[in-house]
């Protein structure tokens, strides 16, 4: 997101869509029990072997946490991952954004982001724990992405495919969009201030709304290629009401929607389904979009349920019939099948 929450007046300005495919149904969003709904943006599930629970992360708060026995619930609240927030002496470390949670070599690395609502003077850190529970976590803070104007420092997402010696970082948000930067193994810095430049869409947005949204990028490993799943469109936005009457929904299709591009390489060559290249061509392949009472699904991750022994799609959604308030946010997830070799939900 991730929690790129703009004025009415600006929200247009922050965010864009790839080119619009035809619609198509969707099946029903996954089983969900216990806190399946409330601050749940852009939420990071891992699944801890040992103890056989999933762990599920979200935006604010310091990190709220929650577990339970299968990835439909029941949920418990657990408490915030890092109650203290952040040693990053910026705005925003006590609000932390975007969690990504990733375990290697026993240990997990948990990546956030410290901004504020349209702020490009952002970081990313990482903070460590041996089990993922709340007040484990030892914090690390910046892990040393260099600041340059054509990107923010949110929405981190490692990476470690098969074969390599050392993960990758993907970032960045709308401004020239998604990045990457090598890590050091362990993975608590940057190995190198080169980022490369991974995705853009410059497409022209419907009513002169100003082109440039791809966030929360999110990479998986799937026979042979690289997936790179992207939130795409305007995240929050609500209709107006007395307290806010400028305030209203995006556009038709321009709301929150997962898109994604495909590659060889975790490291560029991204093209979609119709082989258009994602950095220089404006590239998307649809994913999940609006649907029934599902609108602006997104702040999305991608892992291999053991369980399931399939691979699923998370994210966070609005329920029109409920509310379209920042604080009743739901989980979704969904079973996706490669078979043709592009993921749709199933």
């Amino acid at each position: 997101m991730k929690l790129l929450i703009l004025p009415a007046s600006l929200l247009y300005l922050a965010f864009t869509t790839a080119s619009p495919l035809a619609k198509r149904d969707y099946p029903a969003v996954g089983a969900c029990s216990g806190q399946c709904s409330g601050r749940l943006h852009d939420p990071s599930v891992v699944y801890r072997a040992d103890t056989k629970t999933y762990y599920r992360f979200a935006t604010n708060d310091g990190i709220n946490t929650a577990t339970a026995p299968r990835l439909s619930g029941p949920w418990t609240f657990q408490g915030p991952a890092m109650p203290d927030g952040s040693s990053i002496d910026l705005p925003g470390n006590h609000d932390l954004w975007a969690p990504d949670v990733f375990h290697l070599d026993n240990t997990y690395y948990l990546y956030y982001s410290v901004s504020q609502m349209g702020s490009m003077n952002s970081d990313i850190g990482v903070a460590t724990s041996p089990t993922m529970d709340p007040g484990s976590w030892t914090d690390h803070g910046s892990i040393g992405i260099p600041k340059d104007s054509r990107y923010n420092k949110i929405d981190a997402n490692l990476y470690f495919p098969s074969g390599a010696s050392a993960p990758v970082l993907n970032f960045g948000s709308f401004w020239q969009n998604i990045f990457q930067v090598p890590m050091n193994n362990p993975p608590l810095t940057i190995s190198s201030p080169t980022a490369t430049h991974l995705a853009q869409n410059t497409t022209t947005r419907p009513a002169g709304l100003v082109s440039g949204s791809m966030e929360g990028a999110y990479q998986f490993q799937w026979n042979g290629y690289t997936y790179l799943f992207f939130s795409s469109g305007n995240c929050c936005n609500e209709p107006a009401n007395a307290t806010n009457p400028d305030q209203s929904l995006a556009p038709s299709g321009e709301e929150y929607h997962i898109m994604v591009c495909r590659s060889s390489s975790p490291s560029g060559g991204f093209v979609d389904q119709q082989g258009r290249d994602c950095l220089t061509a404006n590239g998307g392949t649809m994913v999940l979009e609006s649907h029934g009472d599902v609108y602006a699904p997104g702040g999305q991750g991608v892992m291999y349920d053991p369980n399931l022994g399939a691979p699923v799609v998370y994210y966070h959604y609005v329920r029109p019939s409920v509310s379209y308030a920042y604080d009743e946010f739901f989980f979704g997830w969904n079973r996706l099948s490669f078979a043709g070799g592009w993921p749709v939900v199933v």
